[in-house]
């Protein structure tokens, strides 16, 4: 299981969360919400990701952690404030490895394919791998 790391920063009341390795932000009433939803977050980002045949990145360290997510405050012109945590976040995904495979399908039934991938909104591979687990 791989755990990425992500700031959780007092907003108020509230926990804003941004992960270092992801353009990936959520927020939260406390810290245990916000906790829940960058788990959840991260989840699902991670899932379409990997439905999409998209590799993920190596987790940072905290060093590089904490200055990527200083450098996105900075180009959002904000500052860190006072109180950020930075925390490790559990990937809960699988994360299989995913093999290239070449297929072949007459052309009128590649096109078909492809038209109901775009219309909900997905990948061809992404399309044909959801097709394949709801056949399952």
């Amino acid at each position: 299981m791989k755990t990425y790391f992500a700031a959780f920063i007092p907003d108020g009341e509230t926990w804003s969360v941004l992960f270092a390795d992801f353009e990936l932000a959520t927020q939260g009433d406390d810290l245990c919400a916000a906790f829940s939803a960058a788990s959840e977050a991260l989840s699902g980002r991670v899932k379409a990701m990997l439905e999409d045949g998209e590799p993920l990145p190596e987790p940072s360290d905290a060093a590089h952690a904490r200055a990527a997510i200083a450098e996105w405050c900075k180009e959002e012109g904000l500052a860190l404030p006072e109180g950020t945590l930075l925390q490790l976040v559990p990937c809960d995904e699988e994360t299989e490895r995913l093999v290239r495979v070449n297929v072949s399908f007459p052309e009128h039934v590649l096109k078909r394919i492809d038209s109901k991938a775009r219309a909900h909104g997905m990948t061809r591979s992404g399309f044909l791998a959801a097709a394949a687990q709801a056949y399952a």
